[in-house]
């Protein structure tokens, strides 16, 4: 995916070229880790509602002191829990980000799957990237979605992960690591449960 799982960093990283930059990190999660049947039911339970966000990007090349954004993001399940969607909209510098990220699980296999939207993608919807690009592990307190990208003419991983969730605030951290090399952060996003009016 491009910004979240649905979600999705991809979709920023487009937007705001070379945060391939940032500060080194080291995520600990394996996005290949099995996963059970409940999973689905209980990450539905750990995200579904209106979240406002506040997000801070790494210093980069572009933005040598960093950056900062403000939005909303919303999560909620299809009838039966069939599918997943996150609806995000936001705002860094001059970028105005629209991200729509749809994950479901495999009903054979019991996999997870995930495919974004985004006004950052020209096609808008990366139906390639979902089929061939895309590992999703929920492990019960953590989302963590990692995908392959062309950033800057090099085949790059970009990860996000959904940490620290609680009933009223989450944090969402995005990574890029070249072929073989380690994660660098590249944004975090502070999320805190909305009232919805």
């Amino acid at each position: 995916m491009r910004c979240t799982c649905n979600v999705t960093i991809a979709a920023l990283v487009m937007a705001i070229p070379c945060l391939s930059g940032a500060q080194s990190s080291r995520p600990g999660r394996d996005a290949n880790a099995q996963q059970t049947p409940s999973d689905m039911p209980a990450l539905i339970k750990a995200l579904s509602g209106h979240w406002s966000l506040k997000l801070v990007f790494e210093p980069s090349q572009e933005t040598p002191r960093g950056l900062e954004g403000s939005g909303d993001e919303s999560w909620h399940a299809s009838p039966g829990g069939l599918t997943f969607t996150d609806e995000e909209a936001f705002s860094a510098g001059s970028q105005k980000i629209i991200v729509v990220g749809i994950l479901w699980r495999d009903m054979k296999t019991g996999d997870f799957h995930a495919m974004d939207c985004s006004n950052g993608i020209p096609d808008t919807c990366d139906v390639k990237g979902a089929a061939n690009d895309v590992v999703v592990h929920w492990n019960g307190t953590e989302l963590t979605v990692d995908e392959k990208e062309l950033s800057q003419g090099k085949v790059m991983t970009s990860r996000v992960t959904w940490s620290d969730i609680t009933p009223s605030s989450f944090t969402e951290t995005g990574y890029l690591a070249p072929a073989g090399g380690p994660f660098k952060k590249v944004m975090t996003v502070h999320a805190t449960r909305a009232s919805v009016n």
